[in-house]
């Protein structure tokens, strides 16, 4: 593998030689780069296609929320959420293997049929162990899907147009988390309206038809998605069939572990990763909590600001191709994790509710600035072979390390609560007086300044680690004057 790894150096930097006069890695981009990357068919329904089945993956989530609700309350929605994660942590590091065993177009193709068939039944389950059956499967061809479609990207476009690919693909991601669970309440709607007005539809309850209806609609979206990719042109990997056996999976997923422990780039990039999403993950659990505590916004005020956090990752994802042209990805990566912990921290100091809003929302263009940066010098860097491997490694990071932060910050901000017992109908506090000022702290308050605190580390780590890397222009990594990776 090494030896591979050393001639896909060479090509990239015989390729990309010309552009050794540059502070970064990557090219110069403007607006017309996403023009340019537009008019590639391949890229643009393969982007379509992502943007379908995402919009499906949370229609999924929306409509679930209130069919589990019904059948099992609190405890129903906790064992569907369970099998939801699980399988990242038992096939995570396997899907990638798999992905690099297999050719990407049928991968993908596969697993959007597989989905659509899976949500399909999903509308005729009447039973929460059927329920949690079948997003057990749908969870697991999305755990291929995933990698599959990120492994993809240098495959149908130029390599001087992966980073705007790599934006418009973050853009759309966090787009559809949004229009997804909107669209569930419109379909849902929609379905009301349909049953009322079709009194022959009245065998089953008002409820049942409308999650029938929008799971059936969402199928759709899977087998239209589907279709779109079965029309892209992948290059062949292999010439002939490749056997998967239970042996040389494993033997993969050991190949890619000691590859992703020993390759500098990749280490540094998954490890800060591992850190800065127990950190970060810290916001999933506590931020409505803090909200309540600091500056009693509940309900509406509190989606507000999920929502301009999310409206700064889209617009930072959008940008990322300008931010990088003048902020050099090998040098700003790690000062940008740095810079999200510090919005963090000012965030929690922060108790008045507009400037609070301003303040998460330029958090979110970091955010977004972060995850398209360290797709791209994983797409330049990475050979083909273990593609898979290393995306399905970072998306089990990302899913593990958001249940590991929710754990301990619970336990953390339940501690810090014996402390300070803060209750709706008393609110306790500490005041910490400065002479010039007094600042209140609450128990979420400080919860969420520990988690600030570890994400700054994991950049300040991040940074460190970077500084070893030498970053040739054809996105080569060396580490220190050893020979290349």
């Amino acid at each position: 593998m090494k030896e591979k790894d050393e001639s896909n150096l060479r090509g990239n930097e015989d390729r990309k030689n010309e552009q050794a006069s540059e502070p970064s890695a990557g090219v110069k981009f403007d607006f017309p780069a996403y023009k340019k990357i537009l008019k590639n068919r391949g890229f643009l329904a393969l982007w379509v296609a992502q943007g379908v089945s995402g919009i499906g993956d949370w229609v999924i989530v929306g409509v679930l929320l209130d069919k589990v609700n019904r059948y099992g309350g609190a405890t129903g929605l906790a064992w569907m959420m369970t099998f939801r994660f699980l399988p990242a942590f038992l096939f995570g590091l396997m899907a990638g293997a798999i992905v690099d065993r297999l050719e990407r177009k049928t991968t993908l193709v596969f697993c959007d049929f597989a989905r659509g068939t899976l949500v399909f039944l999903l509308a005729f389950s009447d039973s929460l162990p059927m329920i949690c059956g079948l997003v057990f499967g749908i969870e697991c061809f999305s755990l291929v899907f995933g990698p599959a479609r990120d492994s993809s990207i240098p495959d149908i476009v130029d390599s001087e147009d992966i980073v705007a690919a790599n934006s418009l693909m973050s853009t759309s991601t966090y787009l559809t988390m949004a229009l997804g669970t909107m669209i569930a309440t419109v379909i849902l709607g929609f379905a009301q309206l349909i049953y009322k007005a079709f009194p022959l539809l009245h065998f089953m309850d008002g409820a049942q038809f409308q999650h029938r209806f929008a799971f059936i609609v969402d199928a759709l979206s899977f087998f239209a998605s589907a279709m779109l990719i079965f029309t892209i042109s992948f290059p062949r990997r292999w010439q002939s069939r490749q056997k998967i056996s239970r042996a040389q999976m494993f033997k993969d997923m050991s190949e890619g572990i000691r590859f992703m422990r020993s390759e500098p780039l990749t280490r540094s990039i998954l490890g800060v990763m591992i850190i800065g999403f127990i950190g970060g993950g810290s916001l999933y659990v506590l931020g409505a909590p803090f909200a309540r505590q600091v500056m009693a916004a509940t309900g509406a005020k509190f989606t507000l600001i999920l929502t301009c956090l999310l409206a700064g990752v889209v617009l930072g994802a959008a940008l990322a191709p300008m931010l990088q042209n003048v902020f050099p990805r090998e040098i700003w990566f790690g000062r940008a994790v740095i810079g999200f912990g510090l919005v963090m921290l000012i965030f929690t100091m922060i108790d008045f509710y507009p400037l609070c809003l301003i303040v998460i929302f330029f958090g979110g263009i970091l955010l977004g600035f972060l995850l398209v940066t360290a797709y791209t010098m994983l797409h330049e860097n990475l050979s083909n072979d273990v593609r898979g491997r290393v995306f399905a490694a970072m998306q089990t990071i990302m899913r593990t390390c958001l249940l590991i932060s929710m754990g301990i910050f619970a336990v953390i901000a339940r501690l810090i609560e014996i402390w300070i017992p803060w209750k709706q109908d008393n609110p306790a506090k500490k005041v910490l007086n400065l002479g010039f000022m007094e600042k209140s702290f609450y128990p979420a308050m400080i919860a969420l300044m520990i988690g600030a605190f570890v994400v700054i580390i994991g950049g300040w780590l991040s940074v460190r680690s970077f500084r070893k890397l030498k970053i040739s222009s054809g996105g080569g990594i060396v580490e220190g004057d050893n020979n290349a990776v």
